[in-house]
């Protein structure tokens, strides 16, 4: 049987009650300590704006409850006034995805002007020398007179809107959720895992945040701008302990009350978003255990030809968002004796010991949810010479997960040196990290290039003797180093979020920290059958604040003055390894940032290398000018789904999925077939295009194609129910694949019944195809992305581009990088045409079982299946939200064209 890595499931988190009394006394302390009303004014940035700027994001500015907001919902339902009110907004858009028209955008998204346009709704002044003016969607329009009080007034907007939400981020950030929120095994398992990955002391992270202030004349004004933003977080901090209308409902639940905000709480929340947006590679062990699983069955030779068909490390026709080719970790002359593979027999315990915790906290009000998808951001943008007004259009924006309230928040900023507006993480957005300046706009989509390594250690007795599996000294440069050892303790406080049992081991809990020179020790087993350690490289470890500084320059009028030129150039400061795009009012612009390591030309950057400090990376990265970048591409466009960056440009060690057959094709067709037909686009053919993609199973539109060929026209024998599976799923391709309410509008996909054949056969179809190979063997990766996990994202990773390679050499199609065989009746058309309609009626069996009939027309899909959950981080969650593979955050822009509504 092949196996494919488990996905995670999903739970709903729900609200509970908390004690009525404790209602009613913050409801009568609200009229002892009333809120603030407005302060003196600042000047007006007095910035002009040339239009053409919408966003849109889910579930709305406002996500702070306090008490008696809390107790309302609790009685009514009713959401306080900016809690939910762009979820409507974003949900509808799906529901009209056979096209919109450019009136109808402010149907769907909001004006992202600079500055407030109308009257607010609110004004207030959190320091001298700065306003703050909210506007009918409860976004703050922030004007500083001075650059510490513009900063100082981004940090207590942010605190105003996100509270609590930091909160949590910092004390999982530094892995003391259980200090937090209760010492529950659920989030003891997310402190370890967090704590495996960023194992930072106290001092570490003051450490770093003092360093940032001392390394040039940009870093020092960020430094000054980081000490303005927290002292306005504890401004806001001081006055929510005085006043209960500030506080958020969540603290008198944990019986805690917010603490001081310090300059590290940032650093460590940077390094969990870092951790997980910002990051490639790092999967070296499984995909060794893939490697030696083959060879096993096929011996040394054999065995590596199979597993380079499959790794898809730089196929030629893989999509790319630059045709211009860049080279990275193309290692032509690999040293075997570098490679450290696991015995098989210890290697599936070493994975168990560095797997994931189910990533949801246990809160005084039910499950936090916490799991964020971490590659689903997309870009499409289109040059002037292909548009109506002559002027380029981006529609794009990051990918963050869908949370009641958001992880990300929005601002609009304009003080000395920052006009800008747009999002950022909670408690790290000093400066607008995705949005707009004053005439551009850029985005990014997460890049996944190689930054993380997994390092095999040998194992010794710093004091002398046989080492052992638990021995914590580790042979490196030919000397038996002692590991950096400590204990990670803390003491959870008992809250209503509780500790599931009485007793001391449930409130001090302890975390043993390893780590190595090359940074934290994960896991522990043999090769040979010696004891090793599994220990974790990642090129921004340590320097998480560093990238702070391409933000800023993003921000600053001043830096951007050469446009798309200044945009490559402010991103060089970015360390994460993220894609970027910009457009203004006449140029596209891509770049690829990160600190990407160079790497000993003589190491296998796929597999594990032996930590002994001979194969150590060479202390260089790639330059800025070699990493992926372009601007006014030739073809007109530029599209990124996170795929590959660039030919040549090699996929980091976990990605399997850079084939013929990735997501990003759902918007690449739709554009390339707009550009190419010489219609001129307006800014709603440009997101009909994205929502149109944004419904597709890309099964359905770049797999089951190619089955439908090999299986032919007629079942065997003429099955009926064969050939109705077989029709069906042939209706749903031709229509697009997608999955969708659209024609009629009755609450089914209008394709249900080939959406729960093709969910059903594609394991089927993947052991007919790949079976007499593969068997035995555990893919490093799954065989479906499926919309069921909840977090919309979806058909990143999977077996569609091996099919669709697989059964094109089968059908003697060209091929343009050919696998060294066919897999599918080992390469004859007859035999895997019989192997798949063999899978296909092991799929009727189990959908008659699975639904109760055998009629083929009763295996309707139901599409709550795939509805995205806003879940809660804190009292109360927004509703579901109909499945759409798109952003969170989303931006349609075309400069200097204002925004037409109805």
């Amino acid at each position: 049987m092949i196996k494919g890595k488990n996905f995670f499931s999903r739970k709903r988190g729900k609200p509970r009650g908390i004690c009525l009394v404790l209602c009613v006394v913050l409801a009568a302390a609200t009229v002892l300590f009333p809120g603030s009303g407005p302060g003196k004014g600042a000047a007006s940035a007095g910035t002009a704006d040339p239009g053409g700027f919408l966003n849109i994001m889910p579930p709305g500015q406002d996500g702070t409850l306090n008490t008696v907001e809390w107790g309302v919902y609790q009685v009514t339902g009713e959401y306080p006034k900016h809690f939910n009110d762009q979820t409507k907004m974003y949900d509808s858009l799906s529901k009209a995805a056979r096209g919109v028209t450019d009136g109808e955008l402010t149907r769907y998204f909001k004006e992202a002007s600079f500055g407030l346009k109308g009257e607010a709704e609110r004004t207030y002044s959190p320091t001298e020398g700065a306003l703050i003016r909210r506007d009918e969607f409860g976004v703050p329009h922030i004007e500083g007179e001075t650059r510490e009080a513009t900063m100082f007034a981004v940090g207590y907007a942010t605190a105003e809107d996100r509270l609590f939400l930091m909160d949590v981020l910092r004390h999982l950030g530094r892995g003391r959720l259980s200090q937090f929120l209760g010492a529950s095994e659920a989030n003891k398992a997310m402190d370890r895992a967090q704590v495996q990955v960023a194992p930072y002391k106290e001092e570490e992270l003051i450490r770093q945040w003092e360093a940032s202030c001392t390394q040039g004349a940009e870093e020092a004004e960020a430094c000054e701008d980081m000490k303005a933003y927290t002292a306005g977080v504890n401004a806001y901090i001081g006055k929510a302990l005085l006043n209960p209308n500030l506080l958020p409902a969540e603290y008198p639940a944990l019986q805690q009350m917010p603490r001081k905000w310090k300059p590290e709480d940032s650093v460590a929340i940077a390094s969990l978003v870092g951790g997980i947006f910002g990051k490639g590679g790092g999967n070296e062990v499984a995909s060794g255990r893939f490697l030696s699983q083959l060879r096993q069955k096929h011996g040394n030779k054999e065995a590596r030809a199979i597993w380079e068909d499959f790794r898809n490390a730089d196929d030629r026709e893989a999509p790319v968002t630059t045709d211009k080719p860049f080279s990275y970790n193309r290692h032509d002359r690999v040293d075997p004796r570098s490679t450290a593979l696991l015995d098989l027999e210890t290697v599936d315990g070493t994975l168990k010991e560095m797997k994931k915790p189910e990533m949801a906290a246990d809160g005084p009000f039910g499950k936090i949810p916490l799991k964020v998808p971490e590659r689903m951001s997309n870009a499409i943008l289109v040059s002037g010479r292909h548009t109506e007004n002559g002027r380029p259009i981006a529609v794009f924006g990051p990918q963050t997960g869908y949370f009641s309230p958001q992880l990300l928040v929005e601002t609009d900023v304009h003080g000395p040196g920052i006009d800008a507006r747009g999002v950022g993480f909670a408690g790290v957005n000093l400066y607008v990290q995705l949005g707009r300046g004053r005439d551009y706009a850029w985005s990014a989509t997460s890049a996944g290039a190689d930054n993380v390594d997994q390092w095999v250690v040998k194992l010794c007795e710093p004091e002398g003797g046989e080492p052992t599996k638990e021995s914590q000294g580790y042979w490196y440069k030919g000397e038996c180093k002692p590991m950096d050892v400590y204990t990670h303790r803390q003491i959870a406080k008992p809250t209503a979020a509780g500790i599931p049992k009485p007793g001391l081991e449930n409130i001090v809990f302890d975390i043993e920290v390893e780590r190595t020179v090359y940074g934290p020790v994960n896991a522990r087993g043999t090769v040979d059958g010696k004891p090793v350690a599994v220990t974790t490289q990642r090129s921004t470890y340590g320097r998480e604040l560093n990238s702070a500084l391409g933000f800023k320059r993003i921000n600053d009028p001043a830096f951007m003055k050469d446009g798309a030129r200044s945009f490559l150039k402010a991103f060089d400061g970015v360390e994460y390894t993220f894609n970027w795009f910009y457009v203004d009012k006449q140029d596209i612009a891509y770049k690829h940032s990160g600190l990407a390591p160079i790497r000993d030309s003589r190491t296998d950057p796929d597999l594990p290398t032996w930590g002994t400090g001979e194969y150590d990376w060479s202390g260089e990265y790639l330059k800025p000018e070699q990493q992926p970048h372009e601007i006014n591409p030739d073809k007109g466009y530029f599209v990124n789904w996170n795929n590959k960056q660039a030919p040549g440009f090699r996929a980091n060690d976990a990605e399997f999925s850079y084939g013929p057959a990735h997501r990003s094709l759902h918007l690449e067709k739709r554009i390339k077939e707009a550009v190419n037909s010489g219609e001129k686009m307006t800014r709603a053919d440009m997101v009909n295009i994205m929502m149109d993609a944004a419904t597709v199973d890309l099964k359905g539109q770049e797999t089951v194609p190619w089955i439908l060929r090999v299986l032919g026209e007629k079942a065997p024998q003429g099955d009926p129910t064969l050939q109705a599976m077989r029709d069906r799923l042939a209706d749903w391709a031709a229509d697009g694949g997608h999955r969708r309410d659209v024609q009629p509008r009755d609450g089914q996909y209008d394709h249900a019944v080939a959406v729960a054949i093709a969910d059903t056969a594609l394991p089927h179809w993947t052991e007919a195809a790949f079976g007499s190979a593969l068997e035995g063997s555990d893919l490093p990766f799954p065989l479906e992305d499926s919309p069921r996990t909840g977090v919309g994202s979806a058909f990143i990773e999977g077996v569609y581009s091996h099919l669709h390679k697989d059964l094109r050499q089968v059908l003697k199609e060209p091929v343009e990088d050919p696998w060294h065989r066919t897999y599918c009746g080992d390469g004859d058309l007859a035999a895997c045409r019989e192997d798949l309609w063999n899978a296909l009626s092991k799929t009727s069996e189990e959908l008659a079982k699975e639904y109760g009939s055998e009629r083929v027309e009763d295996w309707v899909y139901d599409p709550s299946r795939d509805a995205i959950r806003q879940e809660a981080v804190g009292l109360v969650s927004a509703p579901d939200m109909a499945w759409v593979n798109r952003p969170t955050f989303q931006q349609v822009v075309q400069v200097g064209v204002p925004v037409q509504g109805e």
